[in-house]
């Protein structure tokens, strides 16, 4: 299997299949013809195929494998085949899609570390874009899928396994949220029992231990729009800067251990902001009427209602104490000009989530609120067709829904930006609680007794994956997706056939060092001669247990 994982791989990372361009399909196209070359799929063309991704900008498929075997208990076996830009390798970006000397021999020019240096002159690590996250475990898994085809055929193959190959996992997840109603249909359709889904991510290293993850880390992006009092800055005490709340709002959240969740001996990360700035759009002398942040909250198991309920009563508080300091500002400073004559600067308290500002303009207008708002959304949905990001769109709907509303006054609006990652861990599944924590039992006794690799377990990882699609809590989905603005056709999850699939899910792919850097690299003997054995194995045993 060595070299044709190796065959494989090379042709994957040809491939330029950097994440929302028009040479992302190049992957897909080249796996679905993989595909379609082994004999087992001319002759059960049914079986796979490559799945549209629903209004997708740049005509991306997911292709996908069914191989039955004499049991329908199934394993799935799915990845990205995304990779992130290439820029960062400066001078040696014209090899970053190649494998071989010539592009570590380019690499050896470069600045490195003492640890690069060492892996470089080993000569145990394939380099490249995509090597190790995560074309070299999906290359791993078609390998798998052409034996089992073979073994299939020769009705010698104990259980089921399905391949799949998402894309966009490094942006948005629209592969892997597209491709589950095609999972629940083929579970419908050949009575699957789903036993496991393996997502072989480059895993990371604890010591000398190679770590499998038991769970997904979830993820959410609130957004916040503040909105001032507009004054030119010669007479500044009319009016309040929305830069101000926003800045409040900011020094009381970010870092903010409030928002780290626990489980066992992990922590979430605590919320981080990525974006905050005032959103005018030429330059003028007065204060910012506008202005508006998104952050990510990542966490085991807070829902989206709690997340808002902490941010909401935070910007409650802010508003009242930003206010009161302006005031208070404003009463020392007229005691030195004669022309300020305010008794004092009050706002009254005025924050409001998505759902609840739509909810009161929609009691107040009517059907007319509903006909600007559904021509509000497509302006914004069209912004992702023409590349614009889903906080972009998301801000500029926000916007336009505060200008609506037309409040005269300091405001503060809270909604979510996408995309939206449910927290998953495959021992929480209804029905199958454990199942995870057995399988690593399983896999940790037979690399170290067969390999000598250590291999150790993480509850969650923290990367953010595509694993969190496999299964969901029962939440309020109506309530989840009110204070998404740009929920609908532009952005949606199918809640009811992640529900029905409730599939327990791992990551556990060949280890790999320093994803999305120059330095990106897989491990050889992981790919080649460890990995390929012990999914092997696992699969086995899941068809067992």
């Amino acid at each position: 299997m060595k070299d044709r994982i190796l065959e494989v791989l090379t042709k994957l990372v040809a491939c330029e299949s950097i994440s929302c361009t028009p040479k992302e399909p190049s992957a897909s196209v080249y796996v679905n013809d993989f595909i379609k070359h082994i004999p087992y799929f001319q002759e059960h063309p049914e079986l796979c195929g490559a799945y549209e991704i629903p209004n997708d900008p740049f005509g991306r498929t997911v292709p996908y494998a069914l191989v039955l075997g004499k049991s329908r208990n199934t394993v799935i076996l799915s990845g990205h085949i995304d990779v992130v830009s290439t820029e960062v390798y400066g001078d040696a970006e014209s090899l970053a899609f190649t494998l071989g000397p010539e592009l570590e021999a380019k690499l050896a020019t470069k600045d490195l570390n003492e640890i690069q240096r060492k892996d470089l002159e080993s000569g145990e690590w394939f380099w490249g874009r995509g090597a190790a996250d995560m074309k070299g475990g999906i290359a791993i898994a078609m390998v798998l899928l052409e034996k089992y085809a073979k073994l299939a055929q020769e009705g010698k193959l104990e259980g089921s396994y399905l391949f799949s190959a998402v894309a966009d996992e490094e942006c948005y997840s629209a592969g892997m949220r597209a491709i589950m109603p095609k999972y629940l249909e083929l579970k419908n359709k050949y009575s699957l029992n789903f036993k496991l889904l393996i997502d072989p991510e480059p895993a990371s290293e604890d010591g000398s231990a190679q770590v499998l993850s038991l769970g997904s880390i979830g993820k959410t992006m609130p957004v916040i729009m503040t909105q001032g009092a507009v004054a030119h800055i010669g007479h500044c005490y009319n009016g309040m800067s929305s830069l101000n709340m926003l800045a409040g709002i900011y020094q009381k959240t970010g870092g903010s251990l409030e928002f780290v969740d626990v489980y066992k001996d992990e922590s979430s990360m605590p919320l981080n902001w990525q974006y905050m700035r005032d959103i005018k759009e030429t330059y003028d002398v007065s204060l910012p009427f506008r202005s508006c942040g998104y952050m990510t909250v990542l966490s085991f198991k807070t829902t989206i209602s709690e997340t808002l309920a902490k941010l909401k009563k935070i910007c409650v508080e802010v508003f009242d104490e930003e206010v009161s300091k302006l005031n208070a500002q404003y009463q020392e400073f007229k005691k030195h000009n004669r022309f300020e004559t305010k008794e004092k600067i009050y706002y009254p308290n005025c924050v409001y989530t998505v759902s609840e500002l739509c909810d009161k303009l929609r009691q107040k207008d009517g059907a007319a609120f509903d006909e600007f708002y559904d021509k509000l959304y497509d302006q914004a949905k069209d912004m992702i067709t023409k590349g614009k990001s889903y906080p972009d769109a998301t801000i500029y709907l926000m916007d336009k829904l505060l200008s609506y509303a037309d409040i005269k006054q300091p405001v503060v609006l809270i909604g979510m930006a996408p995309p939206y990652y449910p927290a998953t861990h495959s021992d929480q599944i209804k029905g199958r609680e454990g199942y995870g924590s057995k399988v690593f039992e399983f896999a940790k006794k037979l690399s170290e007794e067969k390999f000598g690799q250590a291999l150790t377990s993480e509850h969650y990882f923290t990367g953010i994956s595509d694993n969190s699609y496999t299964s969901i809590p029962d939440l309020d989905f109506d309530e989840i997706t009110a204070n998404y603005p740009m929920w609908g056709s532009a952005y949606s999850l199918d809640f009811d056939a992640i529900k029905e699939i409730s599939v327990p899910s791992i990551l556990y792919g060949p280890i790999g060092r320093e994803y999305h850097q120059w330095s990106e690299r897989v491990n050889k003997r992981s790919l080649l001669e460890v990995m390929p054995e012990m999914l092997q194995n696992v699969i086995e045993f899941a068809w067992e247990n």
